[in-house]
């Protein structure tokens, strides 16, 4: 009898293998459908691992271009900043900033007169217009400046142009060459109270 209980356990065990292992049949038939529908789904989306290696390589490129352009903006960024900054103290409580280096208080029309008009001005935009001359003899005297600067008050200079004959002259000999000539005051924008710096 109790080798008749052992083969009814073990029969019973069988039973409870093979069970299991329809099951796992079953569910191993669920998932080659499965598998073979999501086959014919990733065929019908013609992948290439050629095109998705072609992608690949061209992002790369596109990363290496952006990041060296940004390396170079930076580059140009703090040489400009370099060139424009003006830092000063305060000579009194109350002190009026609002005018500075004419190359902030001057607007380009067109950006393909800019190159023209920075080659035309030259030094000059870095000059620093103030209000009147006692201003800037409180800013040399007390602005702790860091390095030299030509200063021009308002109200100490007289300004001068382009006579209309001149430009006239210039603007006829520039069509004769197939170009243009205009006075570099008429491509720029600026505040009325700085024109005669300008």
């Amino acid at each position: 009898v109790a080798s008749f209980g052992k083969s009814v356990s073990k029969v019973q065990a069988d039973m409870k293998e093979e069970k299991a292992a329809a099951t796992l049949n079953a569910k191993k038939s669920q998932c080659a459908t499965k598998v073979d529908k999501l086959q014919k789904q990733l065929s019908s989306l013609k992948f290439s691992e050629q095109h998705e290696s072609e992608l690949y390589e061209r992002k790369r490129s596109l990363e290496t271009k952006h990041s060296n352009l940004g390396e170079k903006c930076e580059t140009l960024e703090a040489t400009l900043n370099g060139r424009l900054s003006f830092n000063y103290s305060d000579p009194s409580r109350g002190f009026d900033r609002s005018k500075g280096l004419v190359a902030k208080l001057v607007q380009v029309a067109s950006r393909k007169d800019a190159t023209a008009l920075e080659v035309v001005a030259g030094g000059k935009l870095y000059q620093v217009i103030v209000d009147e001359a006692a201003t800037g003899k409180a800013i040399l005297a007390h602005g702790k400046l860091k390095k030299r600067v030509t200063i021009i008050p308002l109200d100490k200079i007289s300004s001068r142009g382009v006579s209309p004959q001149a430009a006239s002259l210039a603007a006829n000999v520039a069509s004769k060459m197939g170009t243009t000539a205009t006075p570099a005051i008429e491509l720029v924008g600026f505040d009325e109270e700085v024109q005669t710096a300008m």
